[in-house]
C-alpha cells in the first residue's frame, strides 16, 4: 500500500521502510480486531459457585447485588496495597 503523507526531506529508503511499517501496523490492527470479535463470540463462562460478599468500607455488598436485569458482565479492578503504601502497587 502506498501512503500519501510525506515528510520534508525524507529519503526513498525511509519512505520504503515507513510504508512497510504502516502496512504492518494496519495488519496488526486487523488481527487485534479479529481477536476481539472472537472474544465477543465466546459463550458465557462458568457459574459463580457462591454469592460472594465484599467489604465496601460502607458495609457488606453481595456479588448478586452488583447486577441488574440484562446486565450479566462485571469488570473488576484489583489494586494491591499494603499498610505502608500511600498508593497502589504500579505492577
Amino acid at each position: 500500500m502506498n501512503h500519501d503523507k510525506r515528510f520534508p526531506g525524507e529519503s526513498v529508503e525511509y519512505r520504503k521502510r515507513r510504508d512497510a511499517l504502516l502496512d504492518a501496523e494496519v495488519e496488526l490492527r486487523r488481527q487485534v480486531e479479529a481477536v476481539a470479535a472472537r472474544r465477543r463470540e465466546l459463550p458465557l463462562g462458568g457459574v459463580v459457585p457462591k454469592d460472594y460478599v465484599f467489604d465496601t468500607g460502607s458495609g457488606p455488598l453481595r456479588m448478586s447485588d452488583m447486577f441488574q436485569d440484562g446486565k450479566d458482565t462485571l469488570v473488576l479492578y484489583s489494586y494491591m496495597f499494603s499498610p505502608a503504601m500511600d498508593q497502589p502497587c504500579p505492577l
